[in-house]
């Protein structure tokens, strides 16, 4: 039986000055926002969020990036 998803991602945007790459998750549970860079999620202590990310990470890829204007 697969695990109940905690984090849903909503979107990816990449920030105008800095060019990073932004991933935005939901926690419905904790009732609130998630914003983390790639870099954050690889470092992140947070299993759960890394557990999800993973899961849901061909939605991610294949997700068009946002321009920060």
């Amino acid at each position: 039986m697969q695990e109940e998803l905690r984090y849903f991602f909503m979107y990816k945007e990449r920030m105008a000055v800095t060019n990073d790459v932004i991933i935005q998750f939901m926690d419905f549970k904790g009732k609130r926002l998630v914003r983390a860079t790639v870099q954050d999620l690889n470092t992140t202590t947070n299993q759960k969020l890394k557990e999800d990310a993973r899961t849901q990470w061909e939605q991610i890829k294949k997700a068009d990036t946002l321009e920060q204007k």
